[in-house]
């Protein structure tokens, strides 16, 4: 495994524009879309990982070995891990604010938590590829409780933590923190890489994310 890009950035901050945009660039890209298309994508080596923090028993090359990128989940909650095994990996944090990070998230990947009961999850890959997410993402706040969801004040709270741990360990040399509607200028210097002659991937947002789940494609 040799990782040249982590994405330490949570979902729902741009990080599917950012897939297409790494690819467009060269780049052979993880996210989470990579698992859900892909079922020797192993859910099991993220799920150990969080249970036994910097494991040497961690198979990471099971999962990354074909790609030279990886960003969204659920590469985002192991960025430390990566970057001590990829020392020369720059790191790009995606954000935005709080309040629209939270909003997006009810309004998309995490909604079915609003339901009264906590969510079951199917036996298959897909299924899987859910509870591992519910597992590791935050901590597994919503693991721990699904109506954690409903606290905004809690959830805008660890995804600022988040970001904030991102930018107090990632050496500056290595982190590029990118904004939404920032587009190719600094990525592309950021990377060393010409800025492509078309306009930057918008692509996820709230409407179409919906539209997809609606056809089964996320």
């Amino acid at each position: 495994m040799k990782l040249e890009i982590i994405g330490a950035g949570l979902g729902r901050t741009g990080t599917h524009s950012l897939y297409l945009a790494l690819n467009k660039l060269g780049y052979k890209t993880h996210h989470f879309i990579e698992i859900i298309e892909n079922e020797d994508q192993d859910v099991d080596v993220w799920n150990h990982a969080h249970d036994h923090p910097n494991s040497p028993d961690t198979d990471w090359e099971n999962v990354y070995a074909r790609y030279d990128a990886a960003i969204d989940f659920p590469t985002c909650m192991f960025y430390k891990e990566l970057m001590d095994l990829n020392p020369d990996a720059k790191v790009i944090l995606t954000v935005r604010s709080s309040e629209s990070w939270y909003k997006s998230i009810c309004n998309t990947i995490f909604n079915y938590y609003f339901a009264d009961e906590p969510p079951t999850f199917s036996k298959d890959h897909l299924g899987s590829a859910l509870k591992m997410e519910q597992h590791c993402t935050l901590g597994g706040v919503l693991e721990r409780d699904h109506r954690n969801i409903r606290d905004k004040a809690l959830m805008c709270d660890l995804f600022e933590k988040h970001n904030a741990e991102v930018i107090k360990t990632v050496p500056a040399d290595r982190l590029l923190v990118m904004n939404l509607g920032d587009g190719w200028e600094p990525l592309c210097r950021f990377l060393g890489k010409p800025i492509p002659d078309e306009k930057y991937p918008f692509s996820n947002t709230t409407e179409s994310f919906i539209g997809k789940a609606l056809k089964g494609t996320i």
